[in-house]
């Protein structure tokens, strides 16, 4: 049945006009090629709006752990600017409870990976002969930043606003908001399960972003809010009429993986949410057979009418 749905989905795409941005293919085509470096400055520097991005390098998206045993870590996108400054640039088109543990701990590898490139580079000009003692790294470490486009709501405070779909986590004293600890690891989420907005609504750039990233593929034309030069360009290479034979393949073969991964999460949850009716109506039984069974009710009609085996109400 998951099969079947997720080739439908295939089908129904292929009637379209335009590409879903937030399939692997398609996101990775749009960020992560030197072709579109500029769509991706752009977007870099809407979302952190307190940087000035000019220029950046893509870099190996893949991860190895220290040991055998650790899980290797792929990147949706990965890249530096000139600063140093490393970005993660992550689209979670599924419910994940700990995705923003993961991204903390995504954070962990740029990080290691500095202090291997130090030590290198000791290595290396110790082995060139230069007097460079022993090996005394002081942790001076380029910012990492972890940039998450995410189609669910995370749980917030009570007071948070249901339309506010960006938040930027930094760490910070506990009690003095504005004494940062350190400005080395940020972490900035976008909640596409937060933006509601139609199309009359959409104003700011933010908004701009936000209603493509999760409509374009609805789309049959060019609206006029998107008409200035950076977003037409957006759509045309959104257009799967200009995309090559292969590319076309490829994006399909990526939205059906993304169909057939989605419906594995539905199930697992449907699963889940079954069991868990399952097992508030066993704990509730239990909880009759006891009072029951308090009141000296035999235990064969306390079993009749809560449906536990009679074994399970005499050791209660």
């Amino acid at each position: 049945m998951a099969q079947q749905s997720s080739t439908n989905e295939v089908q129904k795409a292929s009637k379209k006009k335009y590409a879903e941005l937030q399939c692997d293919f398609m996101f990775k085509r749009l960020f992560g090629t030197d072709a579109n470096k500029d769509i991706l400055i752009g977007f870099l520097n809407m979302i952190l709006e307190d940087v000035v991005i000019e220029d950046v390098v893509f870099i190996k998206t893949e991860h190895l752990g220290i040991s055998e045993e650790d899980k290797k870590v792929i990147f949706d996108i990965e890249c530096k600017c000139k600063d140093g400054t490393d970005f993660i640039i992550e689209m979670q088109k599924g419910y994940q409870k700990h995705f923003r543990e993961r991204a903390v701990y995504y954070t962990t590898y740029p990080i290691s990976e500095q202090g291997r490139h130090a030590h290198d580079n000791y290595l290396k000009k110790k082995a060139g002969g230069e007097d460079v003692g022993n090996f005394n790294w002081e942790y001076n470490l380029k910012p990492v930043i972890v940039i998450a486009i995410v189609n669910f709501k995370f749980k917030h405070t009570d007071d948070w606003p249901e339309e506010k779909y960006r938040s930027s986590y930094r760490l910070r004293e506990d009690s003095y908001k504005d004494d940062i600890m350190t400005d080395v690891l940020r972490y900035v989420f976008l909640e596409l399960g937060r933006f509601n907005k139609c199309l009359w609504e959409v104003n700011s750039i933010y908004d701009k972003w936000m209603y493509l990233l999760k409509h374009i593929h609805e789309m049959v034309d060019i609206p006029k809010e998107f008409s200035d030069p950076f977003f037409t360009r957006l759509f045309k290479l959104a257009e799967i009429d200009n995309f090559t034979a292969e590319e076309k393949k490829q994006y399909y073969k990526s939205l059906k993986n993304m169909g057939d991964y989605l419906n594995t999460l539905n199930s697992t949850a449907e699963q889940a949410r079954a069991e868990g009716i399952a097992e508030g109506r066993r704990i509730e039984a239990i909880k009759n057979a006891k009072k029951l069974k308090e009141l000296c009710v035999p235990i064969d009609i306390i079993s009749k009418g809560t449906g536990l085996p009679t074994e399970e109400i005499e050791k209660l």
